[in-house]
């Protein structure tokens, strides 16, 4: 309570968009699991989330930014603090240069998904490997996501920042630092957008692509049910799915959180699980990969909040 009032007292004067306070994550999780946030500011634009961000910070109010929620983990306890809820920033715009040539730039909050369609859209390739990610721009930047042997690295030319300092930067490719499921910045750095250079190809094999990845990730992920992707990153040479699969763990349950019965490396949530009962079987499939594999699985979902 005191800090849900630290921060309707910090942000009363802000031009916000809308904030909810003391709120159930689990009404926006992917995965239907969290406790409440003390608030969940809805950010419409970027001048709104510069001005909330230095307010809190001047405060010392521990926030997190996100985009729509689809690899996030809120403990049951819930978040002290604000979670920014960036999906308000959205824009995507093409552009054409001399000397970069076809380029798309996209909003932290921006779907992949649009951003998919819309480079098929410009008659565009080089992103086909993100249709089916159900993330957003910022988040897919921020663990330099992949699939089908491309990365966001791949496709990158820029990336604009917040710096701690509540100033606006830019980085090149160049500058950065990508790692498998990582992607280094500064300390305290939020992402706003990315510009993707990518390059001219046919509109029908565009889409023909784009249609084979979907088809296969419906017939390979549980997407019926609610989940946050790929709990564990894999290990080098090794599916963590598989390796799941091999110690025998494929449809154990605890609580209505299950290990998928179709993907092994997907948590889902059969009706009222909590996020203890899917950080109570990540734990259990982390002690019986070391015991029995010798292998330690780091999650690839963001756990935040309280116990």
């Amino acid at each position: 309570m005191v800090v849900k009032n630290e921060i309707k007292e910090a942000l009363c004067d802000i031009i916000a968009g809308k904030i909810l306070y003391d709120e159930p994550m689990s009404r926006h999780t992917s995965l239907n699991v969290g406790g409440n946030v003390d608030a969940l500011v809805l950010i419409k634009s970027e001048d709104q989330l510069v001005s909330v961000v230095r307010r809190l910070r001047e405060k010392k109010i521990n926030f997190f930014p996100a985009g729509n929620l689809t690899n996030i983990l809120v403990r049951d306890g819930g978040y002290w603090g604000a979670i920014l809820l960036m999906t308000g920033m959205k824009e995507i715009r093409y552009e054409y240069t001399q000397e970069d040539g076809d380029l798309i730039s996209a909003q932290a909050g921006a779907a992949l998904a649009k951003v998919v369609s819309r480079s098929m859209s410009d008659e565009l390739t080089g992103l086909e490997f993100c249709a089916g990610i159900p993330g957003s721009v910022g988040g897919a930047v921020w663990m330099n996501a992949g699939a089908y042997g491309k990365e966001m690295k791949d496709v990158i030319k820029t990336v604009f920042l917040l710096d701690a300092a509540g100033e606006k930067k830019i980085m090149n490719r160049e500058e950065i630092s990508f790692g498998y499921r990582k992607t280094e910045f500064p300390a305290d750095t939020i992402i706003l957008g990315a510009q993707f250079k990518l390059k001219k190809g046919e509109r029908f094999k565009i889409k023909e692509r784009i249609n084979e990845i979907l088809q296969a990730r419906q017939s390979k992920h549980p997407l019926e049910f609610p989940n946050a992707g790929s709990i564990f990153k894999n290990l080098p040479g090794q599916a963590a799915g598989k390796l799941i699969e091999e110690m025998g763990m494929k449809g154990m349950n605890v609580g209505d959180a299950q290990i998928s019965p179709k993907h092994a490396n997907f948590i889902v949530n059969r009706g009222k699980a909590t996020a203890s009962d899917v950080l109570e079987l990540i734990a259990l499939i982390q002690t019986k990969a070391e015991k029995e594999k010798g292998v330690i699985l780091e999650p690839e979902v963001v756990i935040v909040g309280e116990d």
